[in-house]
């Protein structure tokens, strides 16, 4: 069976006031869910960077990438699981906004303010 797997990294530096995350997604292929999971937290846990040799950066200071665990794992349906190619719907993400406007700029790749529901 085939997985998505949405892993939630974060940059840590001295003195932060907010944290910079980034979501991966990895197509992860397993017979169950524990299977899915325990491969999942080892590829991210294997591309988190504790920057040991001082080559990342994070507006000009010395910074991390540090996993910090699975948000959601996604069972294809027995039918895409089938056919992966381009096309088929791997994932989603269920969130809420305000106004229409915060969806278009959404859209746009401005910030918005958005209630991440799934």
């Amino acid at each position: 069976m085939y997985y998505s797997a949405h892993a939630i990294f974060y940059f840590k530096v001295e003195n932060q006031e907010s944290f910079l995350i980034h979501e991966n997604v990895y197509l992860v292929k397993a017979d169950d869910d524990e299977v899915a999971m325990d491969l999942a937290v080892s590829i991210a846990t294997e591309d988190q960077d504790l920057n040991e040799d001082g080559h990342l950066e994070l507006n000009d200071k010395k910074a991390q990438l540090v996993f910090a665990g699975i948000r959601k794992l996604m069972a294809f349906s027995a039918e895409s699981e089938d056919r992966v190619e381009p096309g088929v719907e791997l994932t989603y993400s269920i969130m809420e906004v305000d106004t229409l406007d915060e969806v278009d700029a959404l859209v746009r790749g401005e910030f918005v303010n958005v209630l991440y529901r799934e």
